[in-house]
């Protein structure tokens, strides 16, 4: 179940080794050696990875993880890189890196010069993730698309975590403190952000299994086929800039 907001579809992505910038450093440094769980991965690439095309952009690429991935498709004519810290993707062929704190610094393109913006388990990292979405606005050219994946805080597990805890499932303490996860987002705080860097047409897909309580298990294994906000553990969003 897509809910839109006024525009294209998608599915789910990856959850690369990305930096929690405007974090702490050591936090960042303990996420390198895991790589995004390639379930979401797999999702992020049928929804909108194989449809990149022309220049793409990869914000907190880790050790490339997503790069990878993006060579693979033949449309992608250019590959632009940015985080906090070098883990690994300057480092690859034809990648063209610049280190970057994108939770207050400019991405360092011009305006209107990059088709694909992918921020795939990003935003929970950052300070101020409304700066970021601004500035992805501004690169992208008309009619190009921000993508970017984030721990779904609007399912049913996650509000009664928040109930009776206090927290979201992916920002308890440990999350916190050893993956850096500092800012939780909704599908109306993505929403709003959207609206206010100046997108017009929003996309929010929940492609992925849910956990139920205190549990491993997915909803799924005794539902098959439920989808929708209330039973993933991943947000999708997908936003196009008006062309």
């Amino acid at each position: 179940m897509v809910r839109k907001v006024d525009s294209p579809r998608m599915k789910p992505g990856a959850r690369d080794s990305a930096g929690p910038m405007g974090h702490d450093a050591a936090a960042y440094a303990q996420r390198q050696e895991g790589l995004s769980p390639e379930p979401l991965r797999d999702a992020a690439w049928s929804v909108a990875g194989q449809r990149a095309s022309g220049v793409v952009l990869d914000v907190g690429s880790g050790s490339g993880g997503w790069i990878r991935r993006l060579r693979q498709n033949a449309a992608v004519e250019r590959i632009l890189s940015t985080d906090i810290h070098d883990a690994g993707a300057s480092r690859l062929p034809g990648v063209e890196f610049q280190q970057r704190d994108v939770s207050r610094d400019a991405l360092p393109w011009g305006d209107a010069s990059v088709d694909w913006v992918f921020a795939i388990e990003v935003l929970e990292h950052l300070a101020n993730p409304r700066h970021f979405v601004k500035e992805a606005f501004r690169v992208l050219k008309p009619g190009g698309h921000l993508f970017f994946t984030t721990p779904n805080n609007d399912s049913l597990t996650a509000r009664l975590s928040f109930l009776v805890r206090g927290y979201f499932p992916a920002f308890c303490e440990a999350d916190y403190r050893d993956s850096g996860h500092i800012t939780p987002i909704t599908e109306l705080d993505a929403r709003r952000m959207a609206v206010e860097a100046g997108f017009q047409s929003i996309d929010f897909d929940y492609p992925l299994p849910g956990r139920i309580p205190r549990s491993s298990v997915y909803w799924q294994r005794f539902v098959p086929g439920l989808r929708g906000r209330l039973w993933s553990d991943g947000l999708f969003a997908l936003l196009t800039r008006p062309g």
